[in-house]
Order: C-alpha cells, then sequence, then structure tokens
C-alpha cells in the first residue's frame, strides 16, 4: 500500500491526467508485461495506476545510484543483471527467477519490461525471453498480462499518461509441452503480439508517425488532457490505411499535415480550435470561472516565478545531460525532487539572514503554494488560449483549413469519432 501511495502522490505530481483502461488484473499471481519508452517515468505511471501492488524487475546498475535506493526498496524491486552492464552470470540470472518465483508463489504479482531497455524507438525493441521462461518455470498458475503505456507528450511536466490493459495472454498449450526453446520463442512471440496494439509502436515508422500526427491534427482537447485511449484507437487503425496508400500520395499527405502545423504554430492555435464557433451561451457560461482563475493566476505567478531559476535549471540539466528522449523526463523528475527543495532552502537562508527567522518560512511556503496552486496555473494557461482562439477565428485561412479536415474524414472514417 504504501508502494502504490507513494507512486499515486508523484504521479499525481507529475502528471497532470493518469488514466487506465481495459480490464481488471484477473485474481491470482500475474506477470504483468509493460513496454518501456520513458525511463523510470514507466514504471511510476504504472504502479500509480495498475489496481494492486506488484513487485518490479529493474536493472541492478540502479542500485549504484544512491537517490534511488530506497524507492528501490520501497517498490520491492527484484535486481537482474543484465549481460550488457557485465557481471551477469547463470549464478545472477538464477536468483533473479528465484525471487520472481518466490514473489509469485507467495500469491503477488511482478512486472517487468520483456524489451529489457527503454527506448525512443518506434517499433517494440526485440524482447528478451527472461518473461516467457519466467511463466513457464512459475511455481503456481500465472496469469501473463499485456500492458501498454501511451504519453501524451513523454518528456513534459505535467502531460498525460494512458496504461492499457490487455486480457491474459493464452498459453496453457505452451505449458503442456514444457519448457523448451521452441515453446519459449513462441510465447515471447505470443507477448509480442498482445502488447503491439496496446502501444504506440508499430514496424511501419513511416505511416505509424504520419497517424501520429494525424491523430494529434484532429484531437477534441488540449495535449495535457487529451483523450489517449482515443487517440491510440485512431493511430492503430490508420497505420494499415496509411500502409496502402501509394508512396507519391503518401507524401503528398505528409506536405499537407506539414503545412497544417506550420500554420497553427504561426497563429499559436490548437487543432480543436481551428472552426470553433464560440456561442455566446458558451462564453457567458466560460466568463464567470475564466475570470476568477485568471485573478488567482495572477496572485500565483510571483511565488511560481520565485522558484522559477530551479525549474529552468532542471530543464538544463535535463537537456545536457542526455540527447535520448526517453530518459529526459526521469532526469527532469529526479532533478525536480533535488533541485526544488534545494532551492527553497537557498531562498529560506537568505530571507532568514536578511528579515529574521519567520521570513526563512516564505520560500518553502510559496514552492508548496505553487505545487498546489499548479492546476490553477493550467487552467488559466488555457483560458488566455481560448481568447487568442477567439481572435484567430475569424482568419483567412480558416475555411481552407475546415475543408481538408472534411477531406481528410471523408478518406479517413477512422479518424472520425462522431
Amino acid at each position: 500500500m504504501a508502494a502504490r501511495s507513494a507512486a499515486r502522490f508523484l504521479g499525481r505530481v507529475w502528471f497532470r491526467d493518469l488514466h487506465r483502461e481495459g480490464p481488471p488484473l484477473p485474481a491470482g499471481p500475474c506477470l504483468i508485461l509493460l513496454n518501456h519508452p520513458n525511463g523510470l517515468l514507466d514504471p511510476l505511471a504504472a504502479a500509480a495506476l495498475l489496481d494492486r501492488e506488484a513487485g518490479w524487475l529493474a536493472k541492478a546498475t540502479l542500485w549504484k545510484i544512491a537517490p534511488l535506493r530506497p524507492f528501490l526498496s520501497l517498490f520491492r524491486a527484484i535486481p537482474v543483471t543484465r549481460p550488457k552492464d557485465g557481471g551477469a552470470t547463470a549464478a545472477s540470472i538464477h536468483e533473479s527467477f528465484r525471487k520472481v518465483h518466490e514473489a509469485l508463489a507467495a500469491g503477488g504479482s511482478v512486472a517487468m519490461f520483456p524489451e529489457g531497455i527503454s527506448h525512443s524507438g518506434a517499433d517494440l525493441a526485440p524482447l528478451k525471453t527472461g518473461a516467457a521462461r519466467m511463466a513457464m518455470g512459475s511455481p503456481v498458475p500465472v496469469s501473463i498480462i499485456p500492458a501498454g503505456l501511451v504519453y501524451g507528450d513523454k518528456a513534459a511536466f505535467r502531460h498525460a499518461v494512458l496504461l492499457r490493459t490487455g486480457p491474459p495472454i493464452p498459453w496453457a498449450d505452451l505449458a503442456e509441452r514444457g519448457q523448451s526453446h521452441e515453446t519459449v520463442a513462441e510465447l515471447t512471440a505470443r507477448i509480442r503480439a498482445a502488447l503491439q496494439p496496446l502501444t504506440l509502436h508499430d514496424p511501419d515508422v513511416r505511416c505509424l508517425a504520419l497517424a501520429q500526427e494525424l491523430g494529434w491534427l484532429l484531437a477534441e482537447a488540449p495535449g495535457s488532457r487529451v483523450d489517449l485511449e482515443a487517440l491510440r484507437e485512431r493511430v492503430r487503425a490508420l497505420v494499415p490505411s496509411l500502409a496502402a496508400l501509394s508512396p507519391a500520395v503518401l507524401a503528398e499527405l505528409e506536405a499537407r499535415v506539414r503545412g497544417i502545423q506550420a500554420w497553427l504554430r504561426e497563429k499559436g492555435l490548437r487543432p480543436d480550435q481551428v472552426g470553433h464557433p464560440y456561442p455566446g451561451a458558451e462564453i457567458r457560461r466560460w466568463l464567470p470561472g475564466a475570470a476568477i482563475r485568471l485573478g488567482a493566476a495572477a496572485l500565483l505567478w510571483p511565488l511560481a516565478l520565485l522558484h522559477w531559476p530551479s525549474y529552468r535549471l532542471v530543464g538544463w540539466a535535463a537537456g545536457h545531460f542526455t540527447d535520448e528522449g526517453d530518459q529526459t523526463a526521469t532526469l527532469k523528475l529526479l532533478g525536480g525532487l533535488l533541485l526544488h527543495p534545494l532551492w527553497a532552502g537557498v531562498l529560506s537562508l537568505a530571507a532568514g539572514f536578511a528579515w529574521g527567522p519567520k521570513a526563512a518560512l516564505l520560500p518553502v511556503a510559496a514552492l508548496l503554494l505553487a505545487g498546489l496552486g499548479l492546476p490553477v496555473l493550467e487552467r488559466a494557461g488555457e483560458d488566455l488560449q481560448a481568447i487568442r482562439g477567439f481572435l484567430r477565428r475569424r482568419d483567412p485561412a480558416v475555411p481552407e483549413l475546415l475543408e481538408a479536415r472534411k477531406q481528410l474524414l471523408a478518406a479517413f472514417p477512422e479518424l472520425d469519432r462522431g
């Protein structure tokens, strides 16, 4: 319970929206298998969204990072020494399997990433056979559960994440045949086939990228609050349709999408604002709340600006120490947990020396209030965006873009959710 509470707290701090789809986990021991696109944010998001606590397999090198050790202990992490990290032996691999089987035999569940690496690749990485061998060697019957993680913007603070679970993978026929190279390979292939549709991974990199761009262009809400399940369904449905197009038609479609995106960036608009009618009744309902939020944001902004230097430093450090997209959010999260309290401490010392002990509490209070006020600041930002959209509603390019949207929906019904 402590691990889930910690995951949910940190998840609510980092993510603006955490969403779960799919069937609940079945009773009894489960081996939960996930894709791994976003470093340490993946187990954090999954632990916050799963309906039960699970032990986690983690690379042994994480124990060398001192600040992570309390979290590894809290989440009952099981170390795995990977050959690529050096030091992997038959004994170390056997010990990892033993701990997993021990947890399963006690009625618990274990979560792991069968790709074996976090990465930013468009397709799933080749799956390791460890998950299949752990399941087939389990001392008790175990359900194998695929689960896909989908992020709105995986490197961005206060964005959205979706955990999509699938039904248990059938493998009783393989268990009857016993563990062999062939059955392990077949179960690994079934795991991959079950994982792929739950994610935004696909071997057709070009069509996947275009499908995602089209999905975002027809999103009905800000990116931080978009319906990621609807986006996932659109993308999965679009990829085969796009793959069937000729190279010339595909290139023409890509050019049109780039043109629309360039116009949106130039005007500072979101896709969902193009063509919105802004009826008077809607504006009258929105106006009182917007006025209150913008007024509250005006009071909160000075408190947030007080900690702007540490926020910028965290962003700089994340960009400076890695150029791998799957590690950026991890560095931002860990850096924020370290640098924001440190910066508040520096400001407290300075305020205490300048104005006395009572003043030393102000920077800490400002950090807490700014954190609690984040939802208000975010909604106020959307209010300002709504005003921008209203002012741009009569742009001469809008009818042309609406016609382009109509043509896209006619050509790809998969995009239309009614």
